[in-house]
Parts: structure tokens; C-alpha cells; sequence
């Protein structure tokens, strides 16, 4: 990630920038580079609950076979998984013969 000074004036007026960033390594960012985000959010991973339910969602128009357990998956086989990771699973899943 990168930040490069950033400035705007219009006749004098200035103008006000916003600046959203988001990682899934906050961790690795540099510290001078935090400093300058005066608010930062937290937005941890869903919980088992949230990840059966994102399951849910994405798979409601399917009939899924006889050993799929949502549930299982969920709370176990996906536990670290983002939203982003649940929905691009299912997607590929949907995707198989």
C-alpha cells in the first residue's frame, strides 16, 4: 500500500478528502501509514453462526446432496474463512458438475 501526499486547492478554497482503506492484514501496514487514518474499525471474521447462514443464502436455490452438513462446514471445515472467502466457495461450488 502506498500513500502519496495529498493536497487540492480550488481558488484558495480548500477542498476536504476522504480516504477509505481496508486489509485483511492490518497487521502488516506501516505504522506511519496508520497515523495518518485517524478512525480505524475493527471488522472481524463472522462467527460459525454467520458462516451458516452466508451458506445458506448462497446455496437456497440449490439441492444439495445427502452428506453436505451446513452446519459442519461452517463451524468447522470453514472456521477463518472472510465473507469474501464463503462467497467465492460457493460460487465454485455452484460451478461444479
Amino acid at each position: 500500500l502506498e500513500n502519496n501526499g495529498c493536497s487540492s486547492s480550488d481558488n484558495g478554497h480548500s477542498k476536504h478528502v476522504f480516504v477509505l482503506a481496508a486489509s485483511n492484514l492490518p497487521w502488516d501496514l506501516d505504522p506511519a501509514f496508520l497515523r495518518r487514518l485517524e478512525k480505524r474499525i475493527y471488522v472481524p471474521l463472522p462467527s460459525a453462526l454467520a458462516r451458516r447462514e452466508m451458506l445458506k443464502h448462497h446455496f437456497h436455490n440449490f439441492k444439495l446432496g445427502e452428506g453436505i452438513d451446513l452446519d459442519r462446514s461452517a463451524r468447522v471445515d470453514m472456521e477463518g474463512y472472510s465473507g469474501a472467502d464463503v462467497k467465492l466457495l460457493c460460487k465454485e461450488a455452484a460451478m461444479r458438475p
